[in-house]
């Protein structure tokens, strides 16, 4: 049951590349959370290893584009368990057991077999071993060094861990630890505020320390990106594309629930969810606007967070599903939306000699490093700041402008540009 409930959550992402939480929820309801731990694993592993499977699969049978998407999906979740540490004979049997059509259970039974007896006989390119499109893999291999694209595609094939980020308004880090004690729990390597939860038992949002807002679920490198703003108590501060409000709760924290932020976004129940956010950690300075960062307008501003919307290829160890939603057509797109609101926050909302930080979770070189050069150009006026990542340990790639995250166990690919008007 629990191979044919993944099967139809996988059919569902076919059509979008994307599985809404309230797919999950539905089966929150009937499985205990072993069963539900185990639906999850083989739908975002059948996900994240897509590339993999469909290199074996098509090793094995010559007309394999042409197989029916049905047959294909079972396949491929049947490719899954066996590539990973499921029994063989419980992989099989199971996933033959969705089949409602007799020949098309000989058709899967056969061809997963004829799978476990030969997938030792194949050679894995270094991008199939971690199951990252070949396209992707030749772009990282064309714009950094060998260094760099192993790191991606190893921390890409991972699963990031749960990371949290304390609410220094209400509590501490070594208390925080303290009193998640159901929780197995350990600080992160980079940021002073996280702390990691490794196999969680039950989800963290049920606890009253949630809900009371002594916490945050935030990846590390998210939560490094303020820090490198450096919000000072009573400072006007302008976060452009600010939801779902992590980075924005954050800043406020630093800033000591003194000052101002306004938040901007385009979406009205993103905003709403900053605001019940900031009302369950007890914070009052955040002022919501419903508002495109591109046409925005209003004030001026000693610090500009612009965290702006891309192709998120860094966050693939948290979203399998990025790695087939995204191509390279994607890049362009993105960067044309970044510059826009790269030059309004510089000729319209930063005051003189006032700071703007420009971060992405991607690594592609148009959305990053080129926006950059861009600017450099344009502007005479701008100066790009060093940034001590050494203080956070952070280890990181540096194309003169600023700095590509190397991903480490709970780290994400990153970039991140600091700018000052003079």
């Amino acid at each position: 049951m629990i191979r044919r409930d993944a099967y139809l959550l996988l059919r569902e992402f076919e059509k979008k590349h994307y599985i809404p939480q309230k797919s999950f929820e539905y089966f929150n309801e009937i499985y205990s959370n072993e069963d539900m731990a185990l639906l999850k694993n083989l739908v975002w592993g059948t996900i994240r290893n897509l590339v993999k499977i469909d290199w074996y699969l098509k090793k094995l049978i010559k007309n394999y584009k042409s197989i029916t998407p049905a047959s294909k999906w079972m396949l491929r979740l049947g490719a899954y368990q066996l590539l990973s540490d499921f029994k063989p004979y419980v992989a099989v049997n199971e996933t033959v057991k969705i089949a409602k059509n007799r020949k098309v259970r000989g058709f899967i039974n056969a061809t997963l077999k004829t799978l476990l007896s030969k997938m030792n006989d194949f050679e894995e390119p270094v991008w199939v071993k971690f199951s990252t499109p070949k396209w992707l893999y030749d772009y990282l291999n064309d714009h950094f060094p060998k260094n760099y694209t192993l790191s991606f595609m190893e921390k890409s094939y991972s699963v990031n861990p749960l990371t949290l980020r304390i609410n220094s308004l209400k509590t501490s880090i070594d208390d925080l630890i303290k009193n998640l004690n159901d929780y197995n729990t350990i600080k992160t390597q980079h940021s002073p505020f996280g702390i990691i939860v490794e196999n969680p038992k039950s989800p963290i949002e049920i606890t009253e320390l949630y809900k009371n807002g002594y916490f945050y679920i935030q990846h590390e490198s998210s939560q490094i990106i303020p820090l490198i703003l450096d919000p000072i108590p009573g400072e006007d501060v302008l976060d452009m594309c600010a939801a779902p409000g992590g980075k924005t709760t954050e800043i406020a924290q630093i800033m000591e629930n003194k000052g101002k932020i306004i938040a901007l976004d385009i979406d009205i129940d993103r905003l709403e969810l900053i605001e019940k956010n900031a009302k369950r950690m007890g914070i009052d300075i955040i002022k919501t606007k419903l508002f495109s960062g591109v046409d925005y307008n209003e004030g001026k501003y000693d610090k500009i967070l612009i965290d702006a919307p891309c192709s998120s290829l860094g966050t693939i160890s948290i979203h399998p599903e990025v790695m087939h939603r995204v191509s390279k057509k994607d890049f362009s797109n993105y960067a044309d939306i970044q510059k826009q609101l790269l030059e309004n926050a510089i000729n319209n909302l930063i005051k003189l000699n006032g700071e703007i930080v420009y971060s992405t979770c991607t690594i592609s070189r148009e959305e990053n490093t080129e926006n950059m050069k861009y600017i450099s150009s344009k502007y005479t006026n701008i100066q790009f700041e060093k940034i001590d990542l050494e203080k956070y340990g952070i280890k990181y790639y540096y194309d003169g402008f600023g700095y590509y995250f190397y991903p480490d166990n709970s780290l994400i690919p990153f970039y991140v540009a600091k700018l000052r008007l003079l």
